[in-house]
């Protein structure tokens, strides 16, 4: 159920474009959306763990970091307006 962090994007912004009645409706959709971001990070997490251990100045640990940082700004943003 892993979905593409730029679909993720998408989703959470079309939610918080709705109204607030409508944004009730879709609650359980931002709390599966949340769920998918945690799975995500902890996914990248094992992976910058792996690739860190190899080479820590490698491009790809480099795009897996920023990658995470994106993810954990997008869960945040969920978390902040799912409370």
């Amino acid at each position: 159920m892993n979905m593409k962090i730029k679909d993720l994007m998408e989703n959470i912004d079309d939610f918080f474009d709705l109204s607030k009645k409508k944004q009730k409706n879709k609650r359980d959709k931002l709390k599966k959306m949340i769920k998918s971001l945690e799975d995500k990070k902890e996914d990248l997490k094992q992976v910058i763990r792996k690739e860190a251990n190899r080479d820590k100045k490698s491009k790809i640990c480099y795009n897996l970091c920023k990658e995470f940082k994106a993810v954990n700004k997008l869960l945040k943003k969920a978390k902040k307006r799912n409370s």
